[in-house]
Protein backbone atom coordinates (compact mmCIF):
# COMPACT_ATOMS: atom_id res chain seq x y z
CA UNK A 1 0.00 0.00 0.00
CA UNK A 2 1.38 3.39 -0.97
CA UNK A 3 1.96 6.03 1.68
CA UNK A 4 1.56 8.80 -0.90
CA UNK A 5 -0.54 11.62 0.54
CA UNK A 6 -0.67 10.11 4.00
CA UNK A 7 0.09 12.51 6.85
CA UNK A 8 2.12 11.17 9.69
CA UNK A 9 2.36 12.89 13.05
CA UNK A 10 5.97 13.07 14.15
CA UNK A 11 4.99 14.08 17.66
CA UNK A 12 1.98 13.17 19.76
CA UNK A 13 0.65 14.95 22.82
CA UNK A 14 -2.05 13.93 25.27
CA UNK A 15 -3.63 16.91 27.03
CA UNK A 16 -5.84 16.03 29.99
CA UNK A 17 -8.03 18.74 31.47
CA UNK A 18 -9.50 18.47 34.93
CA UNK A 19 -12.95 19.47 33.70
CA UNK A 20 -15.03 21.01 30.93
CA UNK A 21 -13.55 24.52 31.21
CA UNK A 22 -9.97 23.24 31.03
CA UNK A 23 -10.79 21.06 28.02
CA UNK A 24 -12.51 23.91 26.19
CA UNK A 25 -9.44 26.11 26.78
CA UNK A 26 -7.12 23.31 25.64
CA UNK A 27 -9.18 22.85 22.46
CA UNK A 28 -8.93 26.58 21.80
CA UNK A 29 -5.14 26.47 22.30
CA UNK A 30 -4.88 23.42 20.02
CA UNK A 31 -6.86 25.17 17.27
CA UNK A 32 -4.54 28.18 17.43
CA UNK A 33 -1.18 26.42 17.64
CA UNK A 34 -1.54 23.05 15.91
CA UNK A 35 -2.40 23.13 12.24
CA UNK A 36 -3.06 20.18 9.95
CA UNK A 37 0.10 18.67 8.59
CA UNK A 38 2.38 20.43 11.10
CA UNK A 39 3.68 17.12 12.43
CA UNK A 40 2.05 17.39 15.85
CA UNK A 41 -1.06 15.50 16.87
CA UNK A 42 -2.79 16.45 20.12
CA UNK A 43 -5.53 14.46 21.82
CA UNK A 44 -7.59 16.19 24.50
CA UNK A 45 -9.37 14.26 27.24
CA UNK A 46 -11.67 15.39 30.07
CA UNK A 47 -11.02 13.76 33.46
CA UNK A 48 -14.35 15.14 34.79
CA UNK A 49 -12.96 16.57 38.03
CA UNK A 50 -12.70 14.66 41.31
CA UNK A 51 -9.40 16.28 42.29
CA UNK A 52 -5.78 16.16 41.20
CA UNK A 53 -5.15 12.53 42.16
CA UNK A 54 -8.01 11.36 39.95
CA UNK A 55 -6.91 13.57 37.05
CA UNK A 56 -3.34 12.20 37.08
CA UNK A 57 -4.57 8.61 37.43
CA UNK A 58 -6.96 9.24 34.52
CA UNK A 59 -4.02 10.43 32.39
CA UNK A 60 -2.07 7.30 33.33
CA UNK A 61 -5.01 5.11 32.27
CA UNK A 62 -5.26 6.96 28.93
CA UNK A 63 -1.60 6.16 28.25
CA UNK A 64 -2.36 2.45 28.45
CA UNK A 65 -4.38 2.76 25.24
CA UNK A 66 -1.87 4.71 23.16
CA UNK A 67 1.73 5.90 23.22
CA UNK A 68 2.30 9.64 23.43
CA UNK A 69 5.52 11.63 23.20
CA UNK A 70 4.22 14.01 25.85
CA UNK A 71 1.47 13.78 28.43
CA UNK A 72 0.28 17.00 30.03
CA UNK A 73 -2.28 17.47 32.78
CA UNK A 74 -3.93 20.86 33.39
CA UNK A 75 -5.55 21.03 36.81
CA UNK A 76 -6.49 23.36 39.64
CA UNK A 77 -4.14 23.78 42.60
CA UNK A 78 -6.88 24.46 45.14
CA UNK A 79 -6.71 20.81 46.22
CA UNK A 80 -3.36 19.24 47.11
CA UNK A 81 -1.99 16.33 45.11
CA UNK A 82 -0.84 13.38 47.19
CA UNK A 83 2.88 12.60 47.28
CA UNK A 84 2.23 9.11 45.86
CA UNK A 85 0.40 10.47 42.81
CA UNK A 86 3.03 13.18 42.32
CA UNK A 87 5.67 10.42 42.28
CA UNK A 88 3.60 8.31 39.80
CA UNK A 89 3.25 11.30 37.50
CA UNK A 90 6.98 11.98 37.64
CA UNK A 91 7.88 8.34 37.01
CA UNK A 92 5.61 8.27 33.93
CA UNK A 93 6.91 11.63 32.70
CA UNK A 94 3.52 13.31 33.01
CA UNK A 95 3.87 17.07 33.10
CA UNK A 96 1.48 18.59 35.62
CA UNK A 97 0.55 22.22 34.98
CA UNK A 98 -1.29 23.79 37.88
CA UNK A 99 -3.76 26.64 37.52
CA UNK A 100 -3.60 28.74 40.69
CA UNK A 101 -6.01 28.47 42.37
CA UNK A 102 -8.15 27.29 39.44
CA UNK A 103 -8.37 27.57 35.64
CA UNK A 104 -10.24 30.85 36.01
CA UNK A 105 -7.16 32.18 37.86
CA UNK A 106 -5.01 31.22 34.86
CA UNK A 107 -7.45 32.99 32.53
CA UNK A 108 -7.46 36.12 34.69
CA UNK A 109 -3.64 36.07 34.70
CA UNK A 110 -3.60 35.92 30.91
CA UNK A 111 -5.95 38.91 30.81
CA UNK A 112 -3.62 40.80 33.17
CA UNK A 113 -6.27 40.93 35.90
CA UNK A 114 -5.72 40.54 39.64
CA UNK A 115 -6.17 36.90 40.66
CA UNK A 116 -8.14 36.35 43.89
CA UNK A 117 -6.80 33.85 46.40
CA UNK A 118 -9.62 31.31 46.26
CA UNK A 119 -11.55 29.52 43.54
CA UNK A 120 -14.99 30.96 44.33
CA UNK A 121 -13.72 34.54 44.04
CA UNK A 122 -11.80 33.66 40.83
CA UNK A 123 -14.92 32.20 39.24
CA UNK A 124 -16.96 35.28 40.23
CA UNK A 125 -14.33 37.71 38.91
CA UNK A 126 -13.94 35.69 35.72
CA UNK A 127 -17.72 35.82 35.27
CA UNK A 128 -17.58 39.61 35.47
CA UNK A 129 -14.53 39.94 33.16
CA UNK A 130 -15.68 37.48 30.50
CA UNK A 131 -19.22 37.33 29.14
CA UNK A 132 -19.06 33.71 27.92
CA UNK A 133 -19.58 30.53 29.97
CA UNK A 134 -16.13 29.20 28.94
CA UNK A 135 -17.32 25.66 28.30
CA UNK A 136 -16.75 25.61 24.52
CA UNK A 137 -13.61 26.47 22.52
CA UNK A 138 -15.37 29.31 20.69
CA UNK A 139 -15.99 31.04 24.05
CA UNK A 140 -12.27 31.92 24.10
CA UNK A 141 -11.86 33.40 20.62
CA UNK A 142 -12.63 37.02 21.47
CA UNK A 143 -10.58 37.45 24.65
CA UNK A 144 -7.80 34.92 24.02
CA UNK A 145 -6.58 35.30 20.43
CA UNK A 146 -3.12 34.04 19.50
CA UNK A 147 -1.46 37.47 19.75
CA UNK A 148 -2.72 37.91 23.33
CA UNK A 149 -1.52 34.44 24.33
CA UNK A 150 1.87 34.98 22.70
CA UNK A 151 2.19 38.35 24.39
CA UNK A 152 1.37 37.00 27.85
CA UNK A 153 3.58 33.89 27.69
CA UNK A 154 6.53 35.55 29.41
CA UNK A 155 4.36 36.72 32.32
CA UNK A 156 2.13 33.66 32.86
CA UNK A 157 4.17 30.55 33.64
CA UNK A 158 1.28 28.07 33.28
CA UNK A 159 0.52 29.38 29.80
CA UNK A 160 4.20 29.26 28.85
CA UNK A 161 4.50 25.65 30.06
CA UNK A 162 1.38 24.65 28.16
CA UNK A 163 2.53 26.22 24.89
CA UNK A 164 6.01 24.71 25.29
CA UNK A 165 4.39 21.27 25.45
CA UNK A 166 2.73 21.80 22.08
CA UNK A 167 5.67 23.30 20.25
CA UNK A 168 8.23 20.57 19.65
CA UNK A 169 10.64 22.79 17.72
CA UNK A 170 12.09 24.33 20.89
Amino acid sequence: MSSHGRRVARHTVLLVGEGTTECAFLKHIKALYISRGCGVSAAIRNAHGKGPDHVVDYAIRQCRNAAYDRVVVLLDTDLAMSAAVRKRARSRKIQVIGSTPCVEGLLLSILGERVPGNSAECKAQCGRALPARLTAPEDYQTHFPKDVLDGRRADVSGLDELLDCLLFDK
